[in-house]
């Protein structure tokens, strides 16, 4: 499998996306006890025609990373949640077993929230438990599990 991203800051590719959680989040600890999760994400793309009718493109699937507290409070969200996600994009490649070479697009969140527009909120400010954490570089996070 090969990762395909750069330490140059010109070329991070950073995004903010918007749509639905297509899996529940799972949760996991890694052996130095940092948590991370992971679960996907379906964005639906739309454009307006110049009748003012809307078109439908197509929906681009991508894997949401999370480290530390963002990743113990995504784990709490379910399948179906509109959520807004930031964060940089990672490509990886590899062959499949039947020689098709395939490609997953990762977001490495730095935040994600609910969408208020289709979901109400009730906001309980977590307690902080040291530095702030994310995925940017020198965040104190050592390893990344994959």
């Amino acid at each position: 499998m090969t990762t395909t991203t750069t330490d140059a800051p010109a070329q991070v590719r950073y995004r903010t996306l918007a749509g639905n959680l297509t899996r529940d989040p799972e949760l996991r600890f890694s052996a130095k006890g940092t948590a991370w999760a992971t679960c996907g994400l379906a964005v639906n793309r739309r454009k307006r025609l110049d009748d003012g009718t809307w078109e439908e493109g197509e929906t681009e699937f991508y894997d949401l990373v999370s480290f530390g507290d963002l990743a113990e409070h995504l784990a709490e969200l379910s399948k179906g949640t509109r959520v807004l996600a930031c964060g940089r994009i990672e490509e990886d490649t590899w062959t499949g077993k039947d020689g098709a070479e395939r490609t997953t697009t990762r977001l490495v969140c730095d935040e994600v929230g609910v969408s208020l527009r289709f979901a109400s909120v009730t906001v309980e400010r977590a307690e902080r438990r040291g530095p702030a954490r994310g995925s940017a570089a020198g965040d104190g996070y050592d390893e990344e599990p994959f």
